[in-house]
């Protein structure tokens, strides 16, 4: 009677065969992580911007988005500083938005009597190869609605943030980039970067 299984050679070709097909498939799905990343960071930036807008209508006060280098603490704040890894102007170090306190003035701050209602903490930590949220505003980083749901701070024109998972030495945007616009009316715009020419592109 002859034994059935396989022999040596025919297991090493099938190992080496399996080993070929998954060293391929690892950098496609390395892509696929990050691409899932950049659209959470996004969504979640989002989420905020549109949490903020219906809070500012809904209170018939100022709700402020803004850049946070310290979301996730108890004594969580405003920044416009490079810290932890995170450049300036990086909106991946975190953000919270938070609802003005009747007296309190200062929106791009969050002040004792302000009521905290979101945060985000820190995308990844501070790592080499990460998502990277680059504002295009200039100082503060921060974006404030009022009771009619219009936007305030953060370059009254209009803001620009390109969402990216890249090595945070590259300047150069991957084809996985997503930008977000926003405009004074509180509309907020979603595309896909165009790489070649580094932008956003227009509606």
């Amino acid at each position: 009677m002859r034994a059935h299984g396989f022999t040596l050679i025919e297991m090493l070709v099938v190992i080496t065969i399996s080993a070929i097909l998954v060293a391929m498939a690892i950098p496609s799905f390395q892509g696929t992580i990050r691409s899932s990343r950049i659209s959470g960071a996004a969504n979640s930036f989002v989420a905020a911007l549109d949490l903020g807008r219906s809070e500012a209508i809904r209170r018939a006060t100022f709700v402020t988005v803004c850049r946070s280098t310290n979301a996730d603490t108890v004594n969580a704040n405003c920044s416009d500083a490079a810290a932890n890894g995170y450049a300036a102007n990086d909106w991946a170090s975190g953000w919270i938005a938070f609802a003005k306190a009747p007296g309190n003035i200062v929106n791009t701050t969050f002040e004792a009597g302000d009521e905290l209602i979101a945060r985000q903490a820190a995308f990844g930590g501070p790592a080499q190869d990460r998502v990277i949220i680059e504002s295009t505003a200039a100082n503060p980083q921060s974006r404030s609605y009022n009771a009619r749901g219009l936007t305030l701070g953060g370059g009254l024109l209009g803001m620009t943030l390109f969402f990216d998972h890249r090595d945070i030495q590259v300047a150069q945007r991957t084809e996985r980039a997503r930008c977000i616009a926003l405009n004074i009316s509180g509309r907020v715009r979603v595309a896909r970067v165009d790489v070649q020419n580094n932008i956003c592109p227009p509606a």
